[in-house]
């Protein structure tokens, strides 16, 4: 039964000239920000408009995306049947992630999408990361498809030119190409805002393909700074959605995960390892909820900080050093550095071969950086960061060592939730006539010691025009 939903007066003079495609659902979030495209709304649009927010407040989102229930597939319990119906209608009024891709691709400066549009899909990404009950995720790396691989982006800091290239270069998320984006995505770009309503998109529709970990400006204190000082989220998400979705943002990022286990071998941190020598990846993923659900706790009063409240800061905001132990850093504050007995110690307690970082670009102004003998890499992702640094950005690949891997995979495969063909994402960063020399190898440090993983580095520079080519590559196999 259709029922009717009349638009707001104000919204009224561009409805007759909005062009929507009948394609992924209403599609009403693709005509911009200043247009809704439809003047009736079904009976399923309008279930989805009521159902988001008793979903989101009974915490019934949760535990249907949480279990699992919500991803689908061949065998599905009679038990189950309420929740694909609500699947289905929840996913309906979402956008579908590889046309709002393409969209970033081909205006990447325009607002994707009204702030009712923004708001519902932030709560529905707050509502997933609540049926989390551990900081701690596992990811395993895939082992189907041309190129199965698992790719660890580090800091994009709202630079979302940098995020389109490596979905570009690597293939969007897909069952054969996961993302862990390990934190830092706010704050100092002007683009952060568009990262993240894509990587809810892309989420919710494949939830094992994306993974998204908190870094330190993805906490309350820094982004209600301004873009001067170093933050500049809130202020972003004022001027484009409004109060209200800057709320579910802030939300969003105190229940998003602290760390990931890639492959039973690579321990995935925004920040660095920790101050406490009892902090084991075993106590970390019995970390209560009501411990790390939270913005790390006040550096004016780090003297009273329990043991879990350093782990989560240090978590977020550590850096290594070349000695031994933990250190004050240069930062300042309650902020420390650690050495390669501490990476060592954890590494070796959990059983793993590797830790990636992120944090901060490395002193080389590469787009990678070893230490630790070979145990630690710092990964930054954002090229020229912040317009001066003149860094390169980069990304670490980890595959199987059973599988393949010599081409990159570009073609994403087809949303078949809403999409009916294959859709080809173009994106062309202008560099074509531009071939400089590459930078030396960074051979100071001995290889990973991974026993089950391959370990490929691939660096680019949109600023230089050094961008991935196969005449050219920026590659670096470990």
């Amino acid at each position: 039964r259709r029922q009717r939903v009349m638009l707001p007066v104000f919204f009224r003079h561009s409805v007759h000239a909005a062009q929507p495609r009948a394609r992924c659902g209403t599609n009403w979030w693709r005509v911009g920000f200043h247009a809704w495209p439809w003047r009736r709304a079904n009976a399923s649009s309008v279930a989805a408009a009521t159902l988001i927010d008793p979903l989101r407040r009974e915490g019934l989102a949760a535990k249907l995306l949480g279990s699992g229930l919500l991803r689908g597939g061949s065998e599905i319990s009679k038990e189950a049947s309420e929740a694909t119906r609500v699947r289905r209608v929840l996913l309906s009024s979402l956008p579908c992630p590889l046309e709002l891709l393409e969209r970033l691709m081909a205006r990447p400066k325009e607002v994707p999408m009204p702030a009712a549009a923004a708001g519902q899909l932030v709560s529905a990404l707050e509502a997933f990361f609540k049926g989390l009950k551990s900081p701690v995720i596992d990811v395993p790396v895939p082992i189907a498809g041309e190129d199965p691989k698992v790719v660890i982006v580090g800091d994009t800091h709202g630079q979302l030119l940098d995020v389109l290239h490596i979905f570009q270069t690597h293939g969007p998320p897909s069952d054969s190409v996961v993302y862990v984006f390990n934190g830092d995505i706010a704050d100092r770009g002007p683009y952060a805002c568009e990262i993240f309503l894509l990587l809810a998109a892309f989420k919710l529709r494949f939830p094992d393909s994306v993974h998204i970990l908190r870094g330190n400006h993805e906490n309350a204190q820094m982004n209600a700074r301004s873009f001067r000082m170093g933050g500049g989220f809130y202020e972003e998400c004022l001027e484009k959605y409004g109060s209200r979705v800057k709320e579910d943002f802030r939300r969003l990022f105190m229940v998003l995960p602290l760390f990931a286990v890639v492959g039973e071998e690579v321990f995935v941190v925004h920040g660095g390892l920790f101050r406490t020598p009892s902090a084991s990846l075993t106590r970390l993923r019995a970390m209560p909820p009501a411990t790390w659900r939270r913005s790390y706790p006040d550096p004016k009063r780090h003297l009273e900080w329990t043991e879990e409240e350093q782990i989560i800061f240090d978590a977020q905001w550590a850096d290594p050093h070349d000695g031994l132990g933990s250190l004050p850093s240069q930062r300042g504050g309650p902020a420390v550095t650690f050495g390669s007995d501490v990476t060592q110690r954890f590494l070796d307690e959990a059983g793993l071969a590797l830790c990636i970082r992120s944090h901060r670009p490395p002193d080389t102004l590469r787009g990678y950086e070893l230490k630790h003998n070979g145990r630690l890499m710092t990964i930054f992702s954002a090229s020229d960061y912040g317009s001066v640094v003149g860094n390169r950005g980069a990304v670490a690949l980890l595959r199987s060592k059973g599988t393949g891997g010599a081409g990159e995979q570009v073609l994403p495969r087809p949303c078949t939730e809403c999409c009916s063909e294959p859709r080809v994402v173009a994106h062309d960063p202008g560099a074509d006539d531009f071939d400089p020399p590459l930078a030396p190898a960074l051979v100071d440090e001995p290889p990973p010691p991974l026993r089950k993983l391959r370990l490929t580095v691939v660096e680019h520079d949109l600023l230089r025009g050094l961008v991935d080519a196969p005449e050219r590559p920026l590659h670096m196999e470990f």
